[in-house]
C-alpha cells in the first residue's frame, strides 16, 4: 500500500474522530492514530488546508461549526471552549452526574462542561433530561434510559443554544428536580454572568423551574465578569468546581450559603 493511501487513510480516520468528538487533543489523535504528534500536526494542517478541520491551541476541531459570526465576543466558540481546562471539566461533570438519581427529571443547560455531563451520564440510568443544546442533545440521544425533551428554537451557532419563546414557556410549565447550569464567569460582588445576552433568560427560567440548583463552573471562571447578567451566587444551591479554586473565592461561596463541591 502506497504511503499516499495510508496517510489518506489516516486522513479520512482523523476527520471521522473529531466529527464524533467535536474536538480532540494533538496527543489524543496521535494516540488513535499511532503516529507521533509531528506526523499529526503535518496531518491537521493538510485537513485545515482543505478546509476540513480548524486548527487551535494543542489541537483542532471539526469545521462543521461556523466561526465567521460577526457578533461573537472576541476569543469565544463553544468547540474552542472544549480545549479549555478540558480534564478539570470533566471531573467536575462526573461529580454533577453522581447526583442524579433513577427516575428523575433535569434540566442540562448549555456549554462545555454541561457536554461532558450529557456524555457521562450512564446508558443504564432512567432519567428525564430537558434540555436546549444540539451538542447535548446529541449526546443524550445515544443513552436509551433517557427520556429527552428538548426545545426548539432560534439556533445559536457560537453555543449550538436554540432559542425561544415556546422553549421557555415549555421550561417554566415543567418541574426539575435538579437544574444544572453554567456560566462564564462568577464574580462575589458582580454575581453570576454569561457572555452572550440570549442565554440568560433560558437559564433564569430552568433555575426557578427547579427544586436544587446546581452551577459547574472550572476555577478560571472565578473573578472574570461577562456582559450579561444571569443571578447571584447565592441564588444557587450548590457549586461545582475544580481544587484550582483560591481560599478568597471558596470563602465568598460558603459566605453566600452555597454548598462548595471541590474535585
Amino acid at each position: 500500500m502506497s504511503t499516499l493511501n495510508k496517510r489518506e487513510q489516516r486522513l479520512n480516520l482523523i476527520t471521522t474522530h473529531l466529527k464524533q468528538n467535536n474536538v480532540l487533543s494533538v496527543r489524543e489523535l496521535s494516540d488513535i492514530s499511532g503516529v507521533s504528534t509531528m506526523t499529526i500536526r503535518r496531518d491537521l494542517e493538510e485537513l485545515h488546508k482543505r478546509d476540513v478541520v480548524k486548527f487551535i491551541h494543542g489541537g483542532a476541531f471539526y469545521n462543521g461549526i461556523r466561526d465567521d459570526l460577526a457578533d461573537d465576543p472576541p476569543g469565544y466558540l463553544l468547540s474552542e471552549q472544549k480545549m479549555l481546562n478540558r480534564s478539570e471539566k470533566m471531573r467536575i461533570a462526573r461529580k454533577a452526574v453522581d447526583l442524579l438519581e433513577p427516575r428523575e427529571t433535569c434540566m442540562i443547560d448549555t456549554g462545555t462542561t454541561l457536554f461532558y455531563l450529557a456524555r457521562e451520564i450512564p446508558d443504564d440510568l432512567p432519567v428525564t433530561a430537558i434540555c436546549w443544546s444540539l451538542n447535548i442533545i446529541s449526546e443524550l440521544i445515544k443513552k436509551p434510559q433517557c427520556t429527552l425533551i428538548s426545545l426548539g428554537g432560534v439556533y445559536h451557532h457560537e453555543t449550538q443554544m436554540f432559542e425561544s419563546m415556546q422553549g421557555m414557556d415549555l421550561i417554566k410549565n415543567t418541574r426539575a428536580s435538579k437544574a444544572f447550569i453554567s456560566a462564564g464567569g462568577v464574580h462575589p460582588q458582580l454575581g453570576v454572568t454569561c457572555p452572550f445576552h440570549y442565554e440568560t433568560e433560558t437559564k433564569r427560567v430552568a433555575i426557578n423551574s427547579s427544586m436544587s440548583k446546581v452551577l459547574l463552573v472550572d476555577s478560571s471562571k472565578f473573578g472574570k465578569v461577562c456582559t450579561s447578567h444571569l443571578a447571584e451566587v447565592s441564588d444557587f444551591d450548590m457549586l461545582i468546581t475544580d481544587s484550582g479554586i483560591s481560599d478568597d473565592y471558596r470563602r465568598s461561596v460558603e459566605d453566600a450559603g452555597v454548598e462548595l463541591v471541590v474535585v
